[in-house]
């Protein structure tokens, strides 16, 4: 676990790079709780927009990845909402060791413990989104 302060530093640093500060930002997972949120303010990072998924649709999520040198890509699959059609894909998806069911509870517990303090906190650019349907309707 990186201490939440060490993370912020990282992201300050990165994001006063000039490709941040021309095109913009999005940072993924990042402030999960309210003491990240306050250290991102004081580094004066402040996000026009925040969306909120939560976690629940994790259960279903499968990964196909191949490596091409230098590079590890992958794609992510869900069964209900997004399951490939090619058959040799479908044989060579892994479910990803930190999506078992116990570690997406733990994860969604925490989403939900936090919630309301990052909702107060960010509340006039909040969007609450429902991750738990095709991704082309989210």
């Amino acid at each position: 676990k990186i201490p939440n302060a060490l993370w912020a530093n990282l992201i300050q640093e990165r994001l006063s790079n000039v490709d941040c500060i021309k095109q913009g930002w999005i940072l993924e997972g990042f402030p999960e709780n309210q003491e990240q949120a306050w250290i991102l303010q004081s580094f004066g990072i402040f996000p026009r927009h925040v969306g909120m998924t939560g976690t629940a649709n994790a259960h279903g999520c499968w990964i196909h990845g191949y490596f091409i040198p230098l590079y590890y890509l992958a794609e992510v699959y869900h069964t209900t909402f997004d399951w490939p059609s090619d058959p040799l894909v479908q044989q060579r998806l892994v479910k990803p060791d930190d999506l078992s069911e116990q570690e997406v509870s733990k994860k969604l517990l925490e989403y939900h413990r936090n919630f309301p303090e990052l909702f107060q906190i960010y509340q006039k650019v909040l969007k609450s989104i429902n991750a738990d349907q095709p991704s082309v309707d989210v």
